[in-house]
């Protein structure tokens, strides 16, 4: 028989807690508990019971089950302070002291239930980019003092910073008369928001509280946001949006220059090391093949000048380059040498489709030039080792022996 298992206390949480409160315990517990975080067997079994119980409280209609379940149990599990045994007409009473049981945990007030919705309504709609309808929860004493344009400005610079990933609300205090302007009192109530938001420049999580208030304006419950004027806010995230912006750029250009030939513009020795990464990965997990191949080209002694050179060189990247397919890449390894990525290719796909784009290659290199040239082709499957060690062994391969065809088709 299966056994039975308190959601609310693996969980932490209170029985009449809300699906917020218990989604947020269940990221904490889990960034605690995981095994990618906690090695311990302890943890392994732990975090079973935590996506069992998340399970069932999240679901409406298993938590109401489990809910009278745990009601029934709640209720029936009474101490045993007293144990009557009979032993020839001898009734012996042992009593065994019981410990009182513990006081019921304090009723949390989780605030007025309209202004609470009202809060989080705000902050899903901000969080999903909805402006316009979290702009239409703003009290009127807002909308008076700053119009719909400033503040949809206002959001869509800070969302072009920051994104928030979760959020939780509780009550902090209730306001009977909110002060907000000279003529203006509101009741209101005052929530703690716990915030976790990625900062899109740097890839950082963060997570940090601050309190907002909801206020009753002519019956209805509203977010009071209290600025005057956004001016200042919109100087301060355009102008950090401005320099993340810039940031961005010169990273991605130094990122490029880094893994790219400017020269012929593909990728250089490094590049490629890099988009054999997601391959090896996808070798080792799902054992999917791929291989390296390097193409030598020589050309003409005749054709000495650097420049005549590059401009052939930057030909032939760009044959290739039209020849492979999307998963594939190539790169230029300097001098006279390609080096070619096949993804998804055994050794034998890969040469097939190496011996063809090297035909193509030289016979256009011949239909467009008034010489020859002649090519030799190394091929090395993924066998476990490391990029440079792949072609290393293309390399050895041409040196030894390699597969040379000769473009017999003059311009």
């Amino acid at each position: 028989m299966e056994r039975w298992q308190d959601h609310y206390s693996v969980l932490q949480v209170h029985p009449d807690a809300e699906i917020e409160v218990i989604q947020s315990a269940y990221k904490r517990l889990c960034r605690k508990y995981h095994p990618d975080v906690n090695h311990s067997d302890a943890a392994t079994e732990k975090i079973k019971h935590i996506n069992l119980a998340y399970e069932a409280l999240s679901d409406p209609v298993q938590r109401r089950a489990f809910h009278v379940e745990w009601t029934r149990r709640s209720v029936t599990r009474l101490p045993a302070t007293t144990r009557v045994e009979v032993r020839e007409r001898v009734v012996y009473v042992n009593r065994t002291p019981s410990k009182p049981a513990p006081p019921p945990p304090p009723v949390k007030d989780m605030g007025t239930p309209e202004a609470g919705a009202v809060l989080r309504d705000y902050f899903n709609k901000i969080s999903s980019k909805n402006f316009r309808e979290a702009f239409a929860l703003v009290s009127d004493l807002d909308k008076k003092r700053f119009s719909y344009g400033s503040y949809v400005e206002w959001q869509e610079s800070v969302a072009a910073i920051y994104q928030i990933g979760s959020f939780d609300i509780e009550l902090f205090r209730r306001h009977n008369d909110l002060k907000a302007d000279k003529d203006i009192k509101y009741r209101a109530e005052e929530f703690k928001v716990s915030v976790s938001e990625k900062d899109k420049l740097t890839g950082r999580v963060n997570e940090y509280s601050f309190t907002k208030f909801a206020v009753c304006e002519n019956g209805k419950w509203h977010i009071y946001l209290g600025y005057r004027d956004l001016t200042p806010l919109l100087v301060q995230f355009k102008t950090m949006a401005s320099t993340q912006e810039e940031t961005i750029l010169i990273n991605q250009w130094d990122s490029y220059r880094e893994t790219h030939d400017l020269t012929l513009g593909l990728l250089n020795k490094k590049g490629l090391e890099r988009a054999a990464e997601p391959e090896m990965y996808r070798q080792r997990r799902y054992d999917r093949p791929f291989s390296v191949a390097i193409f030598k080209i020589m050309l003409p002694d005749r054709i000495t000048d650097d420049g005549h050179r590059r401009h052939v060189m930057k030909y032939i990247g760009y044959i290739i380059s039209k020849n492979v397919r999307l998963i594939d890449h190539v790169a230029w390894l300097g001098d006279d040498s390609f080096g070619l990525l096949f993804g998804e290719s055994d050794k034998r796909s890969a040469i097939l489709a190496a011996r063809r784009i090297l035909q193509t290659v030289m016979h256009d290199v011949a239909a467009c030039f008034d010489f020859e040239i002649d090519m030799k082709m190394g091929v090395a499957p993924y066998t476990g080792e490391s990029t440079d060690d792949m072609l290393s062994l293309c390399a050895r391969t041409i040196s030894a022996s390699g597969d040379k065809a000769r473009a017999r088709v003059r311009a």
